[in-house]
């Protein structure tokens, strides 16, 4: 059976999330002089090779839809996502709405 899972997913889930690029904390009392550059070139470095590596990922997600093995989902499927959400959020909001237009189920 053919895999639905989009390409953000798919990196997330090999280890190659966006959400690892940067540090939240590396603004906030890093120190100074040598200490502060050495961090941030710590930091600059695994960046650096979680964009290689989210680069790799992403020619082998390429390759897999192209042989069939994992097909993205449609723009229904992904509005059906949305849709199942926390009612609160805006976009949660706006795919419902979609989908009610069309006269699609989205529970």
């Amino acid at each position: 059976m053919i895999q639905i899972i989009d390409e953000e997913t798919y990196l997330s889930i090999n280890g190659a999330s966006r959400q690892d690029i940067g540090d939240s904390a590396l603004h906030k009392n890093i120190g100074t002089g040598r200490a502060k550059r050495q961090t941030i070139e710590r930091q600059s470095k695994l960046d650096h090779d979680l964009l290689i590596r989210r680069e790799q990922l992403r020619q082998e997600y390429q390759s897999k839809v192209k042989s069939g093995e994992i097909r993205p989902p449609a723009r229904i499927e992904k509005l059906v996502a949305t849709a199942q959400g926390h009612p609160d959020n805006l976009s949660v909001q706006a795919a419902r709405k979609l989908l009610e237009k069309r006269g699609i189920q989205w529970t």
